[in-house]
């Protein structure tokens, strides 16, 4: 959509979702069709999941605005494979649950995540039904702002130095009074694109706090061994189900088995497949907060056998798989 252009409050079905879908490369789930007032409708076909508006307002930067507000009447989830140096999700009313493999957040009226994605990672949104549910996304994209513009240059440089892929942060009580309706700003279009622009760069200079894109004190592992050490926490972490070798992990951190099991310790204080157990053990958790079997969250979390995952589960967290439930 184009700035000045405002989407109408209307009614969103299950055939628009997937039409988006279809268009954004985003997988679509529907969860028990339960409307607001608890009755079932699951026998009802393309029923109306959600009431509202959706804007988008591409600006030539590179920066992109989605803004959603809308009236969710059943709860649905969202994968999606999409490519992006910097996303930041913005909740300003409701609430909305963000993961990525083991890493999850669940955002209320305030808070706000910034991510790195990439294509082999999914990006996974849940949006209960029953809520109203404000929500700002901003997608920075600086390859496609103009060649040799000093913004670019800058986000470049700074996008290239970011080494934890997900930042969990509160927006200033200021700036949130600046990001309801900014869409919907009404000014000529030029004037709207500098104020949104502006709004951009005040959530990137708050999203990206200096403990995002610099690395930690990490001992006598330099500064490239650590970026290597955090692309194999990541893989670890966002893709927890494949199965692992320490060989082939540290011939993708480009250094030999031994130092990467001694870099890793060192600089997460624990060891490589403890960690990936941790993460295994986090995701079958949120499986089972999500209601499913102890036997289908232990495959899903990337166990063979669901006694294992039972035994490990109770050592990690205290109580077992079925207290959760």
């Amino acid at each position: 959509m184009q700035p000045g252009a405002l989407e109408a409050v209307r009614s969103f079905r299950e055939s628009d979702f997937l039409e988006f879908g279809r268009e954004y490369g985003i997988d679509y789930r529907f969860h028990d069709r339960c409307l607001s007032n608890g009755s079932i409708v699951q026998a009802e076909l393309n029923p109306v999941i959600a009431q509202g508006r959706i804007d988008e307002v591409v600006l030539p930067s590179g920066f992109r605005f989605t803004e959603s507000e809308l009236e969710l009447f059943q709860t649905y989830s969202s994968a999606s494979h999409g490519h992006a140096p910097l996303l930041m999700v913005i909740v300003l009313t409701g609430e909305v649950e963000l993961s990525v493999g083991a890493l999850s957040h669940k955002l209320s009226a305030g808070q706000a995540l910034s991510l790195q994605l990439s294509p082999e990672f999914a990006l996974e949104a849940t949006q209960t039904g029953g809520q109203k549910l404000h929500s700002l996304t901003l997608a920075v994209d600086p390859g496609s702002a103009a060649v040799g513009s000093a913004l670019t240059t800058s986000m470049n440089s700074i996008l290239q130095g970011i080494y934890n892929r997900a930042l969990a942060w509160s927006v200033p009580e200021s700036l949130l009074a600046q990001l309801y309706n900014c869409c919907e700003l009404n000014r000529p279009d030029i004037q709207r694109q500098l104020l949104l622009e502006g709004l951009a760069l005040q959530l990137i200079a708050y999203g990206l706090p200096e403990a995002a894109y610099q690395p930690p004190s990490v001992g006598p592992a330099s500064q490239r061994d650590y970026q290597r050490l955090e692309a194999v926490r990541q893989q670890l972490e966002f893709e927890p189900t494949r199965e692992y070798t320490l060989d082939g992990l540290a011939q993708q951190a480009a250094m030999s088995a031994s130092s990467l099991r001694s870099k890793f310790r060192s600089a997460y204080g624990i060891s490589v497949f403890d960690y990936l157990r941790r993460c295994r053990l986090e995701l079958g958790r949120r499986y089972l907060e999500q209601g499913f079997s102890v036997q289908q969250a232990a495959h899903r979390a990337g166990y063979r056998h669901a006694t294992n995952f039972s035994t490990a589960f109770r050592r990690e967290f205290g109580v077992s798989p079925r207290a959760v439930i």
